[in-house]
């Protein structure tokens, strides 16, 4: 199910992963800062066409982005799992460093 907050945040989320800025983000996609500063703040609802442009700038799916499901090797990985997953991950991540 769509909630553009929490689309919101994964949009900022994956932008973080990435360590853009929305400038760098919005110049390397040819679209405008303000887009991309309304769509992390909830204020627009991204296009078909922005969802899949956003889907391989991110290198995910356009599922992650609109309802926060990833899909894993057997089926899809609930958004519950997939908090976990990157729970873990941040704190192998910090155990690496």
């Amino acid at each position: 199910m769509y909630d553009k907050i929490e689309c919101a945040k994964r949009l900022k989320h994956l932008r973080m992963i990435k360590g853009k800025t929305q400038h760098e983000v919005a110049k390397e996609m040819g679209i405008s800062v303000d887009t991309i500063r309304k769509l992390e703040q909830a204020k627009r609802i991204p296009s078909i066409i922005t969802v899949d442009r956003l889907r391989e700038y991110y290198k995910t799916s356009s599922d992650y982005i609109i309802s926060g499901i990833t899909a894993g090797q057997d089926g899809f990985l609930c958004k519950d799992k997939q908090e976990i997953v990157e729970a873990v991950v941040e704190c192998v991540k910090k155990l690496i460093v």
